[in-house]
């Protein structure tokens, strides 16, 4: 019997979909966590759970102890303090492959993220740093980017939901709270805005259906050595996402383009903030293509996508009602 796969970042909104997904094919799993806030949770699934903190090396080499794989899912958009993007994103990917090579481990399963690349904005840089780590790494690896992930809990559907519920009032949620005050003057100026044409696109994909490939990446020797972008089955411009979205919600909203000049000069007054809603960087990254090349991820494992429609309504059933 082989040892347990060790999965970073287990209480995380992929991260607690995939153990229970390996728990429910009887793998055995070890979660690793930087508290023991969600321990419970994780525990009644069947995990062995044990703390580990990717800017640790020591301590990710004493969680991963007798494990034969590593799911590496720790990755952060927005910097906080001393977690920035080059000490969670790629330090910390170098930690644990450094720490699943001095352990023996035979896999190395990193998540990454669609659009991960040396020329993009940091955030998307700071992936494909955290890639080349990887890849130098020493151990038998499987790297996977996919899209914007739909599935309960948060996400990208959460997300999304928000920009739709509440339009202008979003980031002013983001900052002070009140999402009862905030729905309600929502409904009184029903848009979405939207930052340049609204034209550049995306693959949102539903969790669970990504789920079987990092599964078959546990055992499958012929994906090794690989990258594997995957999408959903629709290419989806933002305006058409949105669209979609607020379609789920029962929502009606109309979208309004805010021309570049106008977008730069909100981005300069949110930089100002403390904890902006949106940052430069990241409104560069929205603002990318983030579609699939190259050979579909599909057809290599397998996988049956849901339409986006489909994924979004079972991503947000039970969220909070309309406004």
């Amino acid at each position: 019997m082989r040892g347990p796969i060790a999965v970073t970042g287990a209480a995380g909104f992929v991260g607690s979909r995939l153990v229970r997904f390996l728990r429910g094919d009887g793998l055995p799993v070890r979660a690793v966590v930087r508290s023991t806030r969600d321990a419970g949770t994780l525990r009644a699934l069947g995990c062995e759970v044990v703390l580990g903190d990717v800017r640790d090396r020591a301590s990710l080499a004493q969680a991963f102890a007798g494990c034969s794989a590593v799911v590496h899912l720790v990755a952060i958009i927005r910097e906080r303090g001393e977690q920035t993007l080059d000490a969670v994103n790629r330090l910390g990917a170098a930690n644990a492959v450094a720490a699943a090579h001095s352990g023996g481990l035979t896999r190395f399963v990193h998540m990454s993220t669609l659009g991960a690349a040396p020329d993009a904005p940091r955030y998307l840089r700071s992936r494909w740093a955290g890639e080349q780590e990887v890849l130098r790494g020493g151990v038998p690896w499987v790297i996977f980017r996919p899209s914007f992930l739909l599935g309960p809990g948060g996400g990208a559907a959460a997300q999304f939901a928000d920009v739709a519920r509440f339009g202008p009032w979003y980031p002013f949620v983001l900052l002070l709270g009140g999402r009862r005050l905030f729905g309600r003057l929502a409904a009184l100026l029903p848009i979405i805005p939207v930052f340049g044409s609204g034209q550049y696109r995306s693959m949102p994909v539903a969790l669970d259906d990504v789920l079987p490939a990092v599964r078959q990446a546990l055992d499958r020797d012929d994906v090794l050595g690989q990258i594997h972008e995957i999408g959903g089955p629709e290419v989806l411009t933002y305006d058409a996402l949105m669209q979609t979205v607020t379609r789920v919600l029962g929502l009606r909203r109309a979208l309004v383009h805010v021309p570049d000049p106008v977008a730069r000069a909100i981005l300069t007054v949110f930089s100002l903030l403390p904890n902006p809603p949106i940052t430069r960087d990241e409104a560069a990254s929205l603002l990318l293509d983030n579609v699939c090349r190259g050979e579909p991820a599909l057809r290599t494992f397998g996988l049956t996508l849901r339409p986006v429609e489909q994924a979004l309504r079972e991503a947000l059933s039970g969220s909070e009602e309309k406004t």
